[in-house]
């Protein structure tokens, strides 16, 4: 928590297995800012233009990290 904001990192990741060999990339693409029921979200260079559909996907485990950066 920031400031009394939770800062809420969505991070594209890409995994390649081969040979036994696992690669993984991560590449941060926004910041999801929260405070109480606001959010405000900051696109990064690169960051999808389906970004809102993707944050839909992924509204569950936002809300359990909102839950956990404000105790």
């Amino acid at each position: 928590m920031v400031g009394g904001r939770c800062v809420i990192p969505i991070i594209r990741t890409f995994t390649l297995c081969m040979g036994g060999v696992a690669t993984v990339s991560l590449t941060p693409v926004a910041l999801l800012f929260t405070e109480g029921e606001r959010e405000y979200l900051a696109l990064l260079p690169g960051a999808p233009e389906t970004i809102n559909d993707l944050l839909e996907t992924l509204r569950d485990p936002i809300e359990q990290e909102k839950k956990r950066c404000t105790g």
